[in-house]
């Protein structure tokens, strides 16, 4: 049985965003793109500094994750590690975003995916893992994919769209695993 239109596509399917929508109509429509790549310059200065900044810009290969790598769960006597393979309900801490910055290439991401400004408000806070992203589909497409890396979606941690002109659309925020720590059983409490 082949699928239908229904069944097909999720709720976001870009074409049905399209038709539902009314196009943007103003003139600078061209320049927001540019504007976007300033703005996130200008953060980047802000957190890194200068001259973090000025080396991260001029390297040529994208910068390696640092030695506080998370990806690691324990390690054993032989050096090996364990991936952290977090789970729904796991307590975990997002690091800060210097932390986090010195994980993202020049484009601003990890393995793909893009870190954004509104994900700043969450560094520092413990929050619970809601459930681990092994496919999604892509909007322009309505194709399902496979996630190369892993990832993570965080309870309440949704993008409330201030550094996108205020989309009000409410979107989770994908979490790669190596911007958060685990926090030991004996330090979680109760919520």
């Amino acid at each position: 049985m082949e699928p239908t239109q229904e069944t097909k596509f999720c709720q976001y399917y870009c074409q049905d965003l399209t038709s539902m929508t009314l196009p943007d109509t103003r003139k600078a429509l061209r320049l927001r793109k540019i504007w976007w790549k300033w703005k996130r310059y200008a953060w980047y200065f802000r957190v890194l500094g200068p001259i973090k900044f000025f080396n991260r810009m001029s390297s040529s290969s994208p910068s390696k994750p640092t030695s506080a790598n998370p990806s690691t769960k324990s390690s054993d006597a032989s050096g090996s590690v364990t991936p952290v393979n977090l789970e729904p309900g796991e307590l975990v801490e997002v690091r800060s975003v210097k932390e986090i910055f010195a994980t993202l290439d020049r484009d601003g991401k990890l393995k793909g995916l893009r870190f954004t400004p509104e994900m700043s408000k969450y560094c520092g806070k413990k929050l619970r893992v809601y459930r681990r992203i092994k496919k999604i589909i892509i909007e322009t497409t309505g194709e399902m994919r496979n996630m190369k890396s892993p990832t993570v979606l965080l309870e309440g941690s949704i993008c409330d769209g201030s550094a996108h002109s205020g989309c009000e659309r409410s979107c989770f925020l994908f979490w790669r695993e190596e911007w958060l720590k685990m926090v030991p059983p004996e330090n979680q409490q109760k919520s």
